[in-house]
């Protein structure tokens, strides 16, 4: 089980007993501190009685591959250190992949009853199983997601230029599981593998968030475009997740939603003016030299 932190001790001294009553005997559970500033990531995680790695280059890609990379456990658990695992979190994510054919599944991300805007959650019913195609949005999140270590090995792992704390900011996770049905693999959705997300962003951060959501979806949008083929993904973004939401929460007076919703699409709009300046290669973006 992999756990991505990055300046947020007191989040994670708060998690770590939830994952370690989630988990099983014959589990492991490693925390990468992805570049903090000071040890307190660190000391959280030895407190606990867990492994943890340092990773110097900060990036949450970069830091979910130092940490599945540094274990040889076929199935691989990841959370965030501001979400619980209920209980049988890591059983029911070992049954949803007893499937040979299955490479990846997405859980339950809940709303915690209390704290600050609501981010990453997806209670709502989508898919049992994703083709490949179409609207990545209505998969789960990192924030609860499970791999077969073939299927991350197949993809070369999460693309280092996507994710929090990287240049194009997020969609590191649907981008690998889009990768990841490409290679051959079922993805597949595991209603009983289930994290309740601690919301703790005010309205200015959960914008900032949201921009970032879309710096990310634009830029596998463009990634999908020169892979796949596909077209219309950019438009769709900003129709669906853009103006659609903005004016449904404006005619309710949810203002502070609707101007989520117009971060959103300008960091896709960001996010494709990134990803056009960048190389592929074997479905990972690079810096062009």
């Amino acid at each position: 089980m992999i756990l991505c932190s990055r300046d947020r001790s007191e989040l994670l001294a708060e998690a770590l007993p939830a994952v370690l009553a989630a988990v099983r005997p014959v589990d492991e559970v490693v925390v990468v501190d992805s570049a903090s500033r000071d040890d307190g990531v660190a000391r959280a995680a030895e407190a606990a009685g867990v492994r943890v790695l340092r990773c110097e280059q900060p990036g949450l890609s970069r830091a979910r591959n130092l940490g599945w990379r540094s274990t040889s456990r076929p199935l691989l658990l990841f959370t965030d250190d501001d979400c619980r695992p209920l209980a049988g979190w890591a059983t029911a994510a070992a049954a949803a992949l007893a499937d040979p054919r299955v490479g990846a599944v997405w859980g339950r991300v809940c709303a915690a009853e209390e704290g600050g805007i609501p981010l990453s959650v997806s209670e709502r019913d989508g898919p049992s199983e994703y083709d490949g195609t179409g609207d990545l949005s209505a998969i789960g999140h990192g924030a609860c997601m499970a791999f077969r270590r073939t299927a991350l090995e197949a993809i070369g792992g999460f693309d280092d230029l996507l994710g929090v704390g990287a240049p194009l900011g997020s969609g590191e996770d649907k981008d690998a599981f889009w990768r990841v049905v490409r290679a051959g693999w079922v993805t597949r959705s595991a209603p009983d593998v289930a994290v309740t997300h601690v919301a703790w962003r005010d309205d200015a951060a959960a914008r900032r968030v949201l921009y970032r959501y879309g710096v990310g979806a634009g830029a596998v949008a463009v990634k999908r475009r020169r892979i796949a083929r596909e077209r219309s993904l950019v438009l769709a973004e900003l129709w669906r997740h853009g103006a659609v939401p903005a004016a449904r929460r404006a005619r309710h007076g949810r203002y502070a939603g609707s101007i989520g919703a117009l971060a959103r699409s300008v960091g896709v709009l960001d996010g494709v003016r990134q990803a056009r300046r960048l190389d592929l290669r074997d479905g990972h973006f690079e810096v062009r030299r």
